[in-house]
């Protein structure tokens, strides 16, 4: 049962937030535990369809994620109790669904759970890998090292992933809003020179003639387009959202001659640290496949990953399923295979993880200078056609006269 609350600190800030607890009188003694003096609580009633609809709204970035990991390590290595440096997080949270998972966590930690179980109740939050890396350094002893490592690790992967998404998005943002443009002045600016055109008397050139007839078309049915973008819009969002979609889609970019080297080099590259991490942190071999394969982000190679755990399970090898496997170069395979041979599996996959993350800075950059003459020469000649089709009868009618 959740209760939201508005409370002061000790030092008179105010706090409001959402608390779960099975009353109210544990949600009181809990709040207390955090020297929080309570105004208000009451339950809170929730609608569980709105709360799956706007699921994407409760989303804590990686760089929340990455903050928290550090500040913890810091703490932890101050000597300050775990249940403590959790309540110090609390505090100074801004984001309040972040604040409430860790005022859970600490509650989860403080009723006796261990940390990896409780970061385990917000998986949206913290990965099967995250959990997996804190879990080896409750068992070892080394939680705040854990904690560290995994912090410099999941700010090297945002800042990777961040580059990719950006050379992808730079292009269907300015092709967008080009699009959006177009379509403003097909619906709005043509129709006012049509009567023009028509006025003078003369025969349209045939661009003009074109764009006349298709900013009639999208006059007239300028709403029905609209319902339509959004509806395949959704369709293909729903369907994107399937495994046969993801499966598709992966395999389709991994078919596309520049945009292959780069998502190749990225999943690998992904792939690679994180067993090298769980391997390096105590991981049993095929929990740590499995896990790397959960969080590949690519379901093309989440196959290759799992197959090779079917091989790790009657004691083959791993790199005989990235042999068999036309999306990954020969390299990789080769490396894993030298690894399992010397039993330094783990610090063969970092020495590969860090050059294929070189090697895709060097291929989205050589990307970057590719895309922008291309988008230049597209964009320079989709203006040109259209400045045409409505300069060409004024420039006849100026003529005539």
């Amino acid at each position: 049962m959740k209760f939201r609350y508005k409370a002061t600190t000790i030092d008179g800030r105010e706090q409001k937030g959402k608390i779960e607890a099975g009353n109210i009188e544990r949600a009181i003694e809990l709040l207390q535990k955090h020297k929080l003096i309570i105004v208000s609580i009451k339950p809170v009633r929730e609608f569980s369809s709105l709360s799956k609809i706007f699921s994407f709204l409760n989303r804590i970035s990686k760089k929340k994620v990455v903050m928290f990991s550090k500040e913890l390590s810091i703490l932890l290595t101050a000597n300050i109790p775990l249940v403590e440096s959790l309540r110090i997080q609390y505090e100074q949270e801004n984001n309040p669904i972040f604040r409430e998972q860790i005022f859970t966590i600490s509650k989860m930690v403080d009723d006796g759970a261990p940390f990896s179980v409780a970061l385990s109740r917000f998986p949206d939050t913290f990965s099967d890998f995250f959990v997996n890396i804190v879990k080896s350094g409750e068992a070892s002893g080394k939680l705040q090292e854990s904690l560290y490592h995994l912090s410099s690790y999941i700010e090297k992967q945002y800042i990777l992933t961040a580059k990719v998404k950006n050379a992808l998005m730079y292009p269907g943002v300015i092709m967008g809003g080009f699009g959006l443009v177009g379509l403003g002045m097909m619906a709005f600016v043509v129709p006012q020179l049509v009567s023009v055109f028509e006025d003078s008397g003369q025969e349209l050139p045939l661009p003009t003639r074109i764009l006349i007839g298709a900013s009639g078309f999208i006059q007239g049915n300028f709403i029905l387009i609209l319902v339509l973008l959004v509806v395949f819009g959704y369709i293909i969002k729903k369907y994107l959202g399937t495994i046969e979609g993801k499966e598709k889609v992966d395999k389709l970019v991994l078919k596309l001659p520049q945009f292959k080297k780069i998502f190749q080099k990225f999943y690998l590259a992904r792939f690679a640290e994180n067993l090298s991490m769980l391997i390096g942190s105590g991981i049993p071999i095929v929990n740590a496949l499995k896990i790397s394969g959960d969080v590949v982000g690519s379901e093309v190679y989440k196959k290759i990953v799992y197959n090779s755990v079917d091989e790790v399970k009657i004691g083959g090898s791993i790199a005989y399923a990235f042999e068999r496997s036309d999306d990954v170069p020969p390299l990789i395979s080769k490396m894993i295979r030298v690894g399992e041979k010397t039993g330094k599996v783990d610090v063969v996959l970092k020495d590969v993880g860090k050059f294929y993350t070189k090697e895709v800075d060097i291929a989205v950059d050589g990307l970057m200078s590719l895309i922008e003459p291309i988008m230049i020469f597209v964009l320079g000649g989709g203006v040109g056609l259209l400045v045409a089709a409505i300069l060409m009868p004024i420039y006849q009618m100026t003529e005539t006269i």
